[in-house]
């Protein structure tokens, strides 16, 4: 009998739906920091959400075969030391959300909707009111996967003009134009609005810099979505309090939770939201989904969906 142990808190009908239908299987649910390494030793599957994996845990999984990360992200994961355990994850799942959410943001801001709501709860009407389009606008997209594409498909309902940065500049469903990474530096001063969408790879790591903003259009907005380590601390100070673009709007962060005495709470030209493009009930839905897939393909790991590929850590 195989053992599936999971710190993924998996809804009631969700376990029941596992109990019914895979009864080869043996089940332990687990909080993620009270795992021992009994119970690492004894599973063969691992339902995760990646971060309660840690170098010095490995060990302790000796009859490990495959890991199925309920996250897209593979940040925090000992990857080195996982050579020989599949990996597979839940990418895909986001797409809606994180659209919304970034859609979202940016009608929040070229609309004015705070300070009409700020107007209201002050009983004033604002004779004056106008808000700003985001029609005609050029949006550049840092990550074309599935995020990036159903994003640019979305933003093109509002007449903008697409054009999307990935590892070869290779062309993909719903931009209009696409760029490799690396010539970033090159387009970047054609975009009124940028978005970062991408991983956390040793390629992706401290990508964006000083240069890369003061680049930009002064009358520019950044959004991250994707990572915050995409650039540094210092990086989002410079560019903030050098006023090098017009507003930032940042999801993600190189240290979460952000301290209640973080100096970023202090820029007006910032925006700040608690990690949160992704959390709809709906997440934890399309994960299991993914799951149940795999777990039925258990036999012939190469027809699973989101195999992860070790080397390059997505």
């Amino acid at each position: 009998m195989k053992h599936i142990l999971s710190t993924a808190k998996l809804r009631e009908e969700m376990v029941q739906y596992l109990e019914k239908n895979f009864e080869e299987y043996e089940y332990r649910f687990v909080k993620a920091r009270e795992v021992s390494d009994e119970d690492r030793e004894w599973a063969d599957i691992f339902v995760t959400y990646g971060s309660d994996m840690e170098p010095g845990h490995m060990d302790a999984f000796k009859n490990l075969k495959w890991v199925m990360v309920m996250s897209a992200g593979l940040d925090d994961m000992p990857l080195e030391q996982m050579k020989g355990i599949h990996i597979t994850n839940a990418k895909g799942i986001h797409k809606i959300q994180m659209a919304e959410y970034t859609i979202g943001l940016l009608l929040d801001y070229y609309k004015d909707i705070y300070q009409l709501k700020v107007d209201q709860g002050k009983s004033h009407w604002r004779k004056q009111a106008t808000t700003e389009e985001i029609y005609g606008k050029s949006v550049h997209i840092l990550g074309t996967g599935s995020i990036g594409s159903h994003l640019a498909g979305v933003l093109k309902a509002f007449g903008t003009n697409t054009a999307g940065y990935n590892t070869e500049g290779r062309e993909v469903e719903n931009f209009d134009q696409t760029h490799p990474v690396s010539d970033i530096h090159s387009h970047i001063n054609e975009a009124d609005i940028v978005i970062n969408i991408l991983p956390s790879t040793e390629d992706t790591r401290g990508l964006l810099t000083e240069e890369t903003f003061k680049k930009m259009k002064d009358s520019s907005v950044f959004v991250n979505i994707g990572r915050g380590d995409i650039m540094t601390d210092e990086t989002v100070s410079a560019v903030l309090s050098g006023r090098y673009i017009r507003h930032m709007m940042l999801d993600v962060f190189n240290r979460e939770p952000l301290p209640e005495d973080h100096e970023f709470y202090s820029y007006d030209n910032l925006t700040i939201t608690p990690h949160a493009s992704s959390k709809t009930p709906e997440y934890l839905t399309r994960a299991f989904d993914i799951f149940i897939y795999n777990l039925n393909r258990v036999n012939d790991f190469d027809s699973m969906k989101n195999i992860i590929n070790h080397e390059r850590g997505y």
